[in-house]
């Protein structure tokens, strides 16, 4: 069995670390992003949820590469400005899950 090479090594530890931050989310390699499907009740919970991930994003200065919705569903996608996530990157991510469920 091949060791894993330090840049194989890289990118696991920081989906993993991605991943850790943020559960809930579905890590993609190319570019590295984590994406989830946020689903409410209502138009006006998917409303509230839109207002306040506009309100965390400025916040922390990661605007989500893409932002899709429906009455009652909204899909999120924060891809990293860099090589890999940023912290403030993780940290919308993992913010917007417990916004959903608050």
């Amino acid at each position: 069995m091949m060791e894993p090479t330090a840049l194989e090594s890289s990118k696991e530890s920081a989906r993993d670390a991605a991943l850790s931050a943020a559960p809930g989310w579905q890590w993609s390699e190319r570019p590295p992003s984590l994406f989830r499907r946020f689903q409410f009740g209502s138009y006006g919970q998917t409303r509230q949820f839109l207002d306040r991930l506009a309100e965390q994003s400025d916040a922390l200065g990661v605007q989500p590469q893409n932002i899709n919705f429906g009455t009652t569903y909204v899909n999120v996608t924060i891809s990293a400005s860099g090589p890999n996530l940023s912290e403030s990157e993780c940290r919308l991510a993992a913010e917007l899950g417990r916004l959903a469920t608050a």
